[in-house]
């Protein structure tokens, strides 16, 4: 596409649709713009000093908002990147936590085998005391079971537990 100089703007010439199809004008492309007007400019009618002045002011703000715009995009591509590698930094430090907690609960689940206990549950209804002999220890969807006397209790429903003998 050809753009012809409007009449009367001390402008001569055309403008290539290279400089002027991209939705956006970039900055080499407003450069290269400027170039051409001053180049093909009408010599008795040249451009007078405040017009160029406030082109090379637009020129000069189009490459600062460009710079700040790319500022921006490293500032959040950093910022992305830390909190994902945060968010995955603290699962991965509650699931040492979580898998480090059950297994402690099967030691001390194992240590009560044979022994008579009593344990102290908490349920919808408020508290519960089951007494018995810890029968056998099982690890059940994720969580420690213990069987005393026939009554399976999750381990990580107890809120006190005492040795009978």
């Amino acid at each position: 596409m050809q753009v012809s100089a409007a009449a009367g703007n001390g402008y001569q010439g055309t403008y290539s649709s290279a400089v002027l199809d991209k939705s956006g004008m970039g900055k080499d492309a407003f450069l290269q713009l400027l170039v051409n007007q001053l180049r093909n400019q009408d010599p008795l009618n040249p451009v007078n000093d405040k017009e160029f002045l406030a082109q090379m002011a637009q020129f000069s703000t189009l490459e600062q908002m460009q710079n700040l715009n790319q500022s921006f995009e490293k500032g959040l591509s950093g910022i992305i990147e830390a909190v994902d590698i945060g968010l995955y930094d603290n699962f991965k430090a509650l699931l040492s936590i979580n898998n480090n907690l059950i297994m402690q609960q099967n030691f001390q689940a194992m240590n009560l085998l044979g022994r008579e206990i009593s344990v102290v549950l908490e349920t919808k209804e408020g508290e519960e005391t089951v007494a018995g002999t810890v029968q056998r220890v099982a690890f059940k969807d994720g969580r420690v079971q213990m069987e005393i006397d026939g009554r399976l209790i999750y381990m990580d429903e107890a809120v006190q537990f005492e040795i009978i003998g």
